[in-house]
Order: C-alpha cells, then sequence, then structure tokens
C-alpha cells in the first residue's frame, strides 16, 4: 500500500519550508499538550483514561503508567489495537477489552459523580 521512503528531518523541514513557508514544530504537541516527562506533566491532571492497545505499534509514545496520581488511569489492554475499547461491543472482542470498557465505564462513573458530589456555589 504504501512504498517504502526514505524519512529525513532535515529534508522534510527543508519541503515543507518551501512549500508551505512553516517550519515543522515536531515537538509542539508535547511540549504544549505535556508528554514529555509524563509523570511530571500529568502529576496534577485529572479525569483522564489513558488507555493504550497491546497491539498498538505506537504505544510507546502513550502514557502507560501514572504512579503518582490516582485521578487517572492508565489502561494496558492485551490482546487490543487502537482504540478498540471505544468501539461498540462485538462478539468478536477479546475479553480484555470488554473488562477494560467496564473499567472505564466505572471511572467515569467516579469522575461524574465527583464532580455532581461538589459544591460550586461559593
Amino acid at each position: 500500500m504504501f512504498p517504502p521512503a526514505e524519512w529525513d528531518k532535515t529534508t522534510n523541514s527543508a519541503y515543507c519550508l518551501e512549500s508551505t513557508h512553516q517550519d515543522p514544530q515536531y515537538e509542539w504537541a508535547l511540549k504544549y499538550f505535556g508528554g514529555m516527562k509524563p509523570e511530571k506533566d500529568f502529576m496534577k491532571a485529572s479525569n483522564i483514561i489513558f488507555s493504550n492497545g497491546e497491539l498498538d505499534p505506537w504505544k510507546a509514545g502513550g502514557v502507560t503508567s501514572l504512579p503518582d496520581n490516582d485521578q487517572c488511569l492508565t489502561l494496558l489492554i492485551e490482546n487490543s489495537a487502537h482504540h478498540l475499547d471505544l468501539r461498540l461491543p462485538n462478539e468478536a472482542d477479546p475479553s480484555t477489552v470488554t473488562e477494560a470498557r467496564q473499567t472505564e465505564m466505572e471511572w467515569i462513573a467516579k469522575f461524574i459523580d465527583q464532580y455532581q458530589g461538589s459544591d460550586f456555589s461559593s
């Protein structure tokens, strides 16, 4: 489907600059949203579920653990690929995906309960 092609950051940057007059900012998302140091960048984050499929080729770049944050959930779903847990249930789903969906629903319910129990009137 995709013919082999060498990729070179310097060549790609020169092409972008020439064709679009834009200099690529390859690390913009990591700098803007965080993620260079997940344990530090997301230490105070809350109400986020980071799910990664074991079969995702890019899981190495995902947030897979936040040991000092009990307000976020990290899941590494065995026998799963990218966002299978977010699709409609299917009888072919591995049990790990079904379990992940249940865990995600429990955490979302917890997030909602925490929000609704908060008093924002003051």
